[in-house]
């Protein structure tokens, strides 16, 4: 099995206009692509004028083609929107062009020079599944669906406002044009939503109106006589009444009154400062509080964090998070390096060696096509060998834009914006009026905010409103050794079950411990068995780069390091969502012990305005982006930056209903 895109095969006509041979089709008219875009979709969709007034709009689009809607609409937007006013455009595509195909599109646009040099450059290698980008400073969303249409929008969870429906021709294309797809964008639509698109085909234009379109023949551009602009009557078609795929226990939390609402954090490490960072973005005003004196002092607080997804070799639930979470931690460290910040991130690429007999998973991994060519490579033992600058018995998964970073650094980078409160634990939050009451363990207040989110760790499950969340703790302990003449040729980090990364200042990091720890909220000394396993690892799989740095004793005086707990979950992926009211939450799904149908069930009570980020474990630093994103785009109620079902997998409700399937409440 293979995720691999196919292609649209495109070429060039002798005219200039793109073509996709796959198809057979033209991807737009020979009269005038710009103005057939504004004429078709812009102005049949009623923009600007329709969101004038809007604080969030969502555009969704079928066949994103090479790009030209989104930029005209983009452009529009830049000319007509002032302030934090937030545009979301969601577009799938089944046949994406490639970066170079996208880039000479482009450039033949040159009104478009300055948005269009800004998507070539946000673009670059389409993955499988949703791609969320950002421009303007988080102003302007992109989300591309790449898959298939129907199973791209059936996993989609909108409210979308717009509709551009510009696949390939109906006779060229029918697979886009399905009832089913259609089906898809009626229960996406809000009322009232609006829809243009060139075709005007019967077979279009009833299938829209059974689903609930007012649709009207208006005069088609350039040489087509005629096409069609709809709107969306809602009622009977409304998307809570046809999404028959969220059980009642995910049913989204109310979405906040306030559009700039200040939000009350609590931790300072990975999981705060990207929920920080997360909701920045969206106009809101940010307090992180921590116990500790500063940003990221415990489990984020490693000089040295290795950047590496955690993928599978069949397509599931994990490899299809990490493999969306991989692209969004690499797009969140661009942005920062944009923007000037220091985070002494080193992008020397990362080997995932074949230890252990696990050739033949790693080339599944590499073959499914979850992350794609120029992303990660299948490298064979000489290859690795070349790529690393030293002699290496095993083959690999290469990841070019892996290496390290420094999490201290980074969490500071990522809280630039946020207001912060240290040395201070919060021992209880109270809820009146609308809003959250924060109060130290001496009972004095705090601060008031209109959304808590506790993203500290194992200390979240220490809230009330939190104690039944099933967090453990894992001690982990890195190590630094000094470099040897050999070993500092070492150019990537080098992952075997452990890791060593390449000399800086003289040191390798090696690392690192992960052990189950009842103690979770002590502190965590550094202790030379933890040093001896670290180096024990290392010996196992590279013997000779063991022996360069320690010699004939596994623990050298001069080993220095850190420990501390990572929060874990039992199913390995983080918390990520609105948190339940327990009582409510047993109650109405208590039928779950005997196995009734959802149907019969209400839908879940929220704590109103309380979230969850929790249970990163040993890859905060890919997951954090990804698993923040998500929790803002709950708290807003904007389009999820994932598929429902991969939503749903990070719900924090999801160990009470697991629970009540297992009887255990």
């Amino acid at each position: 099995m293979s995720l691999a895109l196919p292609s649209p095969r495109l070429s060039w006509l002798p005219h200039g206009t793109p073509y996709s041979e796959r198809f057979g089709d033209v991807y737009r008219s020979r009269e005038g692509a710009l103005a057939e875009s504004r004429a078709v979709f812009l102005e049949g969709c009623g923009l600007p004028g329709a969101w004038v007034d809007a604080h969030n709009f969502t555009v969704g689009e079928t066949g994103f083609g090479t790009g030209l809607n989104f930029l005209t609409t983009f452009e529009a937007w830049r000319r007509s929107k002032r302030g934090d006013a937030r545009l979301h455009y969601i577009a799938v595509e089944g046949f994406p062009v490639s970066h170079q195909d996208l880039r000479e599109c482009v450039s033949r646009w040159p009104e478009l020079r300055t948005v269009g040099q800004a998507l070539v450059r946000a673009y670059l290698h389409p993955q499988p599944g949703f791609q969320r980008l950002f421009f303007d400073n988080g102003r302007v969303v992109l989300t591309l669906l790449f898959g298939e249409a129907h199973a791209m929008l059936s996993a989609l969870d909108a409210h979308v406002d717009a509709w551009f429906l510009d696949g390939f021709a109906p006779d060229k294309n029918p697979d886009m044009w399905r009832p089913e797809v259609l089906a898809e964008i009626a229960r996406l639509s809000k009322p009232g939503a609006r829809l243009a698109t060139y075709t005007a085909a019967g077979a279009v234009r009833r299938a829209l109106s059974a689903l609930g379109f007012d649709v009207v023949k208006v005069p088609g551009f350039g040489a087509k006589s005629e096409m069609i602009r709809a709107t969306f009557r809602g009622a009977d078609h409304a998307p809570e009444k046809t999404n028959s795929q969220t059980p009642p226990w995910f049913a989204p939390p109310p979405v906040s009154a306030t559009h700039h609402g200040h939000a009350v954090i609590v931790g300072a490490g990975l999981a705060g400062t990207n929920t920080a960072h997360a909701l920045h973005k969206r106009g809101w005003r940010t307090t992180i509080i921590d116990r500790r004196p500063s940003i990221a002092d415990e489990a984020s607080g490693n000089s040295v964090g290795v950047l590496m997804p955690r993928l599978t070799a069949a397509e599931n639930i994990d490899g299809r998070f990490y493999a969306r979470a991989w692209r969004m931690c690499l797009d969140q460290l661009e942005e920062l390096a944009d923007a000037g910040l220091n985070i002494a991130r080193d992008r020397c690429g990362v080997l995932q060696l074949a230890t252990d007999n696990d050739d033949e998973r790693l080339k599944a991994i590499a073959d499914l096509g979850a992350v794609p060519e120029p992303l990660l490579f299948y490298v064979s033992a000489a290859e690795a060998s070349e790529i690393a600058g030293c002699a290496l018995p095993y083959s690999a998964l290469y990841f070019p834009q892996g290496g390290w970073v420094n999490p201290k650094l980074l969490c500071a980078a990522l809280a630039r914006n946020s207001s912060f409160i240290g040395n201070t634990a919060v021992g209880h939050i109270q809820h009146a009026h609308g809003l959250w009451d924060i109060y130290d363990v001496a009972g004095q207040h705090i601060t008031s905010a209109d959304a808590v989110i506790f993203a500290n760790a194992m200390n979240a499950a220490q809230a009330t409103q939190l104690s039944w969340l099933p967090l453990s703790g894992r001690r982990g302990q890195i190590s630094f050794v000094h470099a040897s003449a050999a070993s500092s040729k070492l150019h990537c980090v080098l992952g075997y079950g452990g890791y060593i990364t390449p000399a800086y200042r003289g040191q390798h990091c090696v690392g690192a411990t992960f052990d189950w720890t009842d103690d979770a909220l002590a502190e965590q000394p550094v202790v030379a068995e933890d040093h001896a396993r670290n180096t024990d690892d290392l010996a196992r799989a590279l013997p000779w780069l063991a022996q360069q740095l320690t010699g004939d004793t596994t623990t050298p005086d001069n080993m220095t390091g850190r420990a501390a707990i990572r929060c874990t979950t039992p199913d390995h992926l983080p918390v990520a969502g609105a948190v339940p009211d327990q009582t409510a939450y047993l109650n109405t799904f208590a039928e779950l012990r005997h196995g009734h149908p959802w149907a019969r069930y209400g839908s879940a009570t929220y704590q109103p305005g309380l979230y969850v980020l929790a249970g990163l474990g040993a890859r905060g630093l890919v997951s954090a982006p990804l698993a923040s994103e998500v929790l803002a785009c709950q708290i807003t109620g904007e389009p999820a930056p994932v598929e429902r079902d991969v939503a749903q997998a990070l719900h924090p409700g999801r160990f009470l209903v697991r629970d009540l399937k297992r009887l255990k409440v």
